[in-house]
């Protein structure tokens, strides 16, 4: 390979696919150790019930039966609670999360007794064994509801469900709306959803030839799993051993570690057997965490050039019966402080309260935080729109903040590193204009667009357990040439071993084919956060910069000047380990477009075209991009026409299969047209950004943007999510 040749920016194929398009991908259900046992998880059926007794007497002599574990049980073993929820403001409230429930459930799901039997149908038909006596109790379930003041308080010794409340003020956004020409404000709804990924949860654990517990967990984050396992089980975590292997999917419902699953792993220590568990998708849509649930009342201050001067307002959230350790971020480090995007907004005044309620615990979902605060903030702009008169594209452009202006500290304190939203809107409407869309006779045009800002890259500025900072890569050349990266950030489904390849080949100067990438394994990778928050390329990247930079070092010591590979011939291999410390975020951007048709007989939306543009700074391969926007907006697309979990009084869930709960099928979507713009982030050397949300930001308010302007003629201002046929033809038909 010459020195002229570059594999960044090129579109090279993903490596992984093979294995998994031809059965060979290597997923905890395929993984089945002579004589493991198998876990059936008895669930409340209630919301809300005091436990009065468990009588585990009969399923313990239950054919096949090797044990049955209630709260206290795992309590003896000594099973601590989860760990609760992280970087609270003073006075939070922070209950621990059990294990097994004891004096108490929840939510309807919540994890009451742990069966272990030979086989997985032994173990479900001596759960039906377990007898607990319930005295149920009130629910509340929304976020308002569980804020109200007399709502039925979750938590024992707490006043309220309020769990958490932050208020983000600049400037004198009173006196901004008091000398406003215009004030647009709106009650806005993020439902509740579920991550649905293709691989449900599971966990098999065993104990190991020399003590150690070995746990197989399909996760996000393998270091940060083995370090929660430590705490909750009183071990060292050099004493556990978190592989991942293939993950099909997470979304952000595979970072935290799960009950049910620290019971399977407290068994498996117990019994010295290995005992697996694999969730079936009922299961998931009571007990993986779900996303959003958030209700807002904002406004904006408009002057009389439309320019938005000020925002002010309330947003509730719901986190369920119980925090996930980094849930409240969602609400408290993204949604708060991204609702002015990408605007100049001088004065701000918000209140965001978390609530606990009858619900099944929220965690991050794609985005975590930003969708939401973009989906707020564009479908205000769109009402100034409305109520000003002026061009949605004009209003943007008038409240951007200009390229010149980077890097630019928001009204909410954030510093965006670089950027140029104009560059990204005028690409947008250059695509847009070229194509004329075909309506069908009869239905109704509509088109909307949304522009957003992506925070990502977010690396805690703590010491990792080597007393570093950041996540790490161990770059090796051995004699032959062959190179191994070894990296902390795992993947579920993003190309990891495309892009890191491609990366440390480049920067090395080898055959991208000679390269090997390892991750997922707390054993093989060294440290690394996780891979969440659009991180990966970032802070694995960079570590992996820091490592071969490292490793070109080395070579350069050799006394006659030579590649790095001849160097690692002549020295019997080089190693080289870095970390990628804790740069600033990076702040992605975009502009998104939706086209779509509105049957005003029956409902129907029928999506015409999707435009998107992205600037995520140097793109390491851009068909990797391009799949992250798809996938992304075929989510969002999702929250925006068809997905929600919604519960009954009593606090069941009204969707707890896919005959229940509508995602998106690839029939559902047109196709997606993908464009790039780059400003490099100068916060890392190579120039990156996180993007792997950017679609499910800025494809959800785009939607809705356009069937709100398809509807204008019936005088519809607003409608929530999810925008089904039933509520369209509703508001059409009988607007009351």
């Amino acid at each position: 390979m010459t020195a002229e040749v570059r594999l960044i920016g090129e579109a090279i194929v993903r490596r992984e696919d093979p294995a998994l398009l031809t059965g060979r991908g290597r997923y905890v259900d395929d993984v089945a150790p002579e004589g493991a046992l198998h876990a059936f998880v008895v669930r409340s059926p209630l919301a809300h019930a005091r436990i009065l007794s468990v009588d585990v007497t009969e399923a313990r002599e239950a054919p096949g039966v090797v044990a049955v574990y209630p709260a206290a049980d795992l309590a003896e073993l000594g099973v601590g609670p989860l760990p609760g929820a992280e970087g609270l403001p003073p006075g939070s409230l922070n209950p621990q999360f059990p294990v097994l429930a004891s004096g108490k459930v929840r939510w309807a799901g919540q994890p009451v007794v742990l069966v272990v039997a030979e086989t997985s149908e032994q173990a479900a038909d001596a759960a039906e064994l377990v007898m607990v006596d319930y005295d149920e109790l009130p629910v509340v379930i929304g976020p308002l509801d569980a804020a109200a003041d007399g709502a039925p308080v979750l938590h024992d010794g707490a006043d309220s469900n309020i769990a958490v409340r932050k208020r983000i003020t600049t400037g004198d956004a009173a006196a901004a709306f008091e000398s406003a020409a215009y004030r647009v404000g709106q009650r806005m709804v993020s439902q509740r959803i579920a991550p649905v990924a293709l691989e449900p949860r599971g966990v098999l654990a065993s104990v190991a030839a020399d003590g150690r517990m070995d746990v197989r967990l399909p996760t996000q984050r393998p270091h940060g799993s083995r370090a929660w396992l430590a705490k909750i089980l009183g071990m060292p975590p050099a004493q556990i051993h978190v592989a991942a292997g293939d993950v099909g999917g997470g979304f952000g419902a595979k970072g935290a570690m799960y009950p049910d699953q620290v019971a399977v792993i407290a068994a498996a220590r117990a019994l010295g057997r290995p005992v697996k568990w694999i969730e079936e998708r009922s299961e998931s849509f009571l007990a993986t965490s779900h996303g959003r649930d958030q209700v807002a009342d904002l406004e904006v201050a408009v002057d009389d050039g439309g320019r938005i001067t000020a925002m002010r307002g309330t947003v509730h959230a719901s986190f369920g019966a119980y925090f996930t350790p980094n849930a409240p971020g969602s609400l408290l480090g993204r949604l708060g402080p991204m609702l002015p995007q990408g605007y100049q907004i001088g004065h701000f005044d918000v209140e965001l309260t978390g609530v606990f309620a009858n619900t099944t615990p929220i965690g991050p979902y794609r985005g975590a935080g930003r969708p939401e605060g973009a989906y707020f903030c564009e479908r205000l702009v769109d009402l100034v729109a409305l109520e000003t008169g002026i061009d949605p594209a004009e209003v943007r452009r008038r409240n951007f903040v200009p390229a010149a202006q980077f890097p630019y500290t928001s009204c909410t304190g954030l510093t965006y590193d670089s950027g140029d939203y104009q560059a990204g809107l005028d690409l947008l409407q250059e695509k847009l204009a070229a194509t004329a869309p075909q309506v069908p006779d009869g239905q109704l045009l509509g088109t909307g667009i949304a522009s957003f800002v992506e925070p990502g890259g977010i690396t805690p500025p703590i010491p990792g357990p080597d007393g570093t900072v950041g996540d790490k890569a161990t770059v090796t050349i051995s004699p032959d040439g062959k190179v191994t990266v070894a990296v902390g950030t795992s993947a579920h489904g993003q190309g990891h071993e495309t892009a890191f390849a491609q990366l440390a080949a480049d920067l090395l100067g080898v055959p991208y084919e000679d390269v090997t990438v390892v991750f997922g394994d707390s054993d093989t990778a060294p440290f690394g956060y996780g891979t969440f928050g659009s991180r990966s390329a970032v802070a694995g990247g960079s570590a992996i910069h820091y490592a071969c930079q490292a490793a070109l070092e080395a070579a350069r010591r050799v006394d006659a000047p030579m590649s790095v590979t001849e160097a690692a011939a002549r020295l019997g291999g080089i190693t080289a380990t870095a970390g990628s410390g804790a740069p600033p975020e990076t702040y992605a951007s975009g502009s998104y477009a939706c086209v779509v048709a509105v049957d005003p007989d029956t409902g129907r939306v029928t999506l015409l075209r999707i435009v998107a543009v992205d600037d995520c700074g140097v793109v390491i391969n851009p068909l990797l991009v391009e799949g992250q926007v798809h996938g992304a907006i075929a989510q969002g697309l999702g929250q925006a026409l068809w997905e929600e979990v919604a519960y009954d009084d009593a606090g069941q869930p009204m969707a707890a299969s896919l005959m229940d709960y509508a995602v998106p099928f690839a029939a559902s979507l047109p196709p997606i047209e993908s464009y790039l713009v780059c400003t490099p982030s100068p916060t890392n050397p190579l120039g990156v950004k996180g993007m792997g949300e950017s679609g499910t930001i800025g494809v959800t308010p785009a939607l809705v943007n356009a069937v709100m302007n398809a509807l204008r003629p019936y005088g519809i201002r607003h409608l929530d999510m999810p925008l089904t046929p039933e509520k369209i033809w509703t508001a059409i038909h009988d607007p009351r």
